[in-house]
């Protein structure tokens, strides 16, 4: 398990005086991160086999979005592994322990030179500790977009700023695409991101938007489908 302070700054606040999704799912990524990179098991392993662990899924349950100058407290810990994929609950309390951003997420071990998946050894799975499931309404890591006609969007540009050391789209940085799709972006209460394939720098995507109820579907696609984000308010 692993603990992160936070304070929230300006740079993360969005128009209506509240943190934007792709703030959250900052801090989510960096909790997630340190926590790998400081792993008495998992780092050097990942040092010395040159692999990293891929997203591939996110649910985010948005209780209260932080504000202006809240003192956050972020905790995350491993839950379920196995020799391909790993599983990790973050949560996000503000400064009183109250719950404010509950996420759970899957990622895949890559091996970073193929960019291909990858199975780690059995002996080295044993080895890490595990810790019970947060207390969420757990959905299925894959999602069902409805079966109609989406709305067809143009072309949209990847711009430099959106790829990470990874040579990719940073996860946290897809929510800066999709939200431009969203009424009200910023009072959603649940979001869920399926990754599917990584958009890079040369990548040529457009959206396919749904909306179906209380939920928002938006598939950023190209010559394949890279991605699947479900807003629901």
């Amino acid at each position: 398990m692993y603990t992160m302070k936070r304070d929230v700054e300006c740079s993360e606040i969005g128009a209506n005086g509240t943190v934007r999704n792709s703030s959250i799912l900052d801090y989510l990524q960096d909790c997630a991160f340190l926590h790998l990179d400081s792993h008495p098991v998992m780092s050097p392993y990942f040092e010395r086999e040159n692999v990293c662990m891929f997203l591939v899924s996110r649910q985010t349950e948005i209780i209260r979005r932080p504000e202006f100058h809240e003192h956050l407290t972020i905790k995350t810990w491993t839950c379920e592994l196995k020799r391909m994929y790993g599983f990790r609950n973050t949560l996000i309390y503000d400064e009183y322990g109250d719950v404010l951003v509950k996420n759970y997420e899957s990622g895949a071990f890559m091996d970073m030179q193929t960019q291909r998946p990858i199975k780690a050894p059995l002996e080295l799975i044993e080895k890490v500790p595990l810790y019970p499931k947060a207390d969420m309404d757990y959905s299925s890591r894959k999602i069902s977009v409805p079966d109609i006609r989406p709305e067809i969007y143009p072309d949209i540009n990847i711009l430099k700023c959106y790829i990470d050391m990874n040579r990719h789209v940073n996860n946290a940085r897809y929510l800066d695409i999709t939200d431009e799709f969203v009424d009200n972006y910023d009072s959603v209460k649940q979001i869920r991101v399926e990754y599917k394939a990584p958009i890079r720098l040369d990548s040529r995507i457009h959206a396919e938007v749904i909306r179906e109820g209380r939920s928002v579907y938006v598939s950023l696609c190209g010559d394949r489908v890279y991605c699947v984000v479900e807003y629901l308010s």
